[in-house]
């Protein structure tokens, strides 16, 4: 990560958001939801045409999602930048970014899932502080909790000094303070090795995944633990894992005797004992996704009351 982290000016009432699609391509309708969404809330909304691209099931070839995303950092009539979906592709595009342009032009950048890679490397790579936070797939769906948009709004407007989450299931109490890192944790895995690789020193580590096998999830974790990523980290969050299965079946799989260890087993076993640990953090792929700032500084809270995070950004 670059020494001092750039924060973005914040997202004012009536500001422009511009959608991109760096991923696969969002349905019509999911961005629809996204404009009619965000205008009630009186912004505006611009949509690139890129999102409109097929390449597969990706919006469009490399080069095009790339520009866009650049193109949305360099149109001064832009104040924030909304990815519209996740899924594949935005690992692709790491090597094709002007870094050192979108420092100088910044802006709150958010999404999560497969973005988790883009958040990431802009932050490693800018010092820019990225948000992992809602995209237009997220407002698409009729059961998402309001919380949503409202932390999304109040974070990016810097007006969310500290947010409550009562309903987060506290394994290990304690309070810590640190740079909030994480994401996918396929993804986050993906990065190892690579020169946008991350760190847990030091950081508040929140992880999340959807239509995962308990096995994978614990060869990921352990990737993490010897990789170093757990040492020196303040406190883990564990997201909702979404649509997680216990055992598998397939070719010569049939049968089979389920994994035997809970995502909770798994977790604590490979996260240090003396760090604060919580699960069903509302972060990623559930009904109700927080926003949270990567590269930004803020104290994290586990009681009996669930969760308090508050940001200094």
């Amino acid at each position: 990560m670059m020494n001092s982290a750039v924060l973005p000016p914040a997202l004012r009432p009536g500001g422009t958001i511009g959608l991109v699609a760096p991923s696969r391509w969002p349905k019509p309708e999911w961005v629809a939801a996204t404009v009619e969404t965000l205008e009630k809330q009186g912004y505006r909304v611009v949509v690139h045409a890129q999102t409109s691209l097929r390449d597969g099931q990706l919006a469009g070839d490399d080069a095009a999602r790339a520009g866009a995303i650049m193109a949305m950092f360099l149109d001064p009539a832009i104040d924030a930048i909304l990815c519209a979906r996740g899924g594949m592709g935005a690992l692709r595009l790491l090597d094709r970014l002007d870094y050192e342009a979108i420092r100088r032009n910044p802006k709150p950048f958010v999404g999560f899932s497969d973005i988790t890679t883009l958040l990431q490397a802009i932050t490693k790579q800018s010092g820019l502080v990225t948000y992992h936070g809602p995209m237009a797939v997220s407002f698409a769906r009729s059961e998402n909790d309001p919380c949503t948009v409202a932390d999304l709004l109040a974070v990016l407007g810097g007006e969310a000094g500290g947010l409550r989450y009562p309903d987060v299931d506290v394994a290990r109490g304690g309070a810590a303070e640190g740079v909030l890192v994480g994401g996918n944790m396929a993804l986050l895995q993906n990065l190892i090795g690579t020169p946008y690789d991350w760190s847990g020193e030091g950081a508040l580590l929140f992880l999340e995944d959807v239509d995962e096998p308990l096995y994978k999830i614990d060869r990921t974790l352990t990737h993490f633990r010897l990789a170093g990523k757990f040492k020196g980290a303040r406190a883990v969050m564990i997201g909702e894992m979404v649509a997680i299965t216990d055992g598998e079946t397939g070719a010569n799989r049939e049968g089979e005797k389920p994994y035997g260890k809970t995502l909770q087993q798994i977790v604590t076993e490979h996260v240090p004992p003396d760090v604060p640990l919580c699960f069903n953090f509302p972060c990623g792929h559930g009904r109700y996704a927080t926003t949270l700032p990567v590269g930004g500084r803020a104290r994290l809270t586990l009681d009996d009351d669930g969760a308090a995070l508050r940001l200094f950004v």
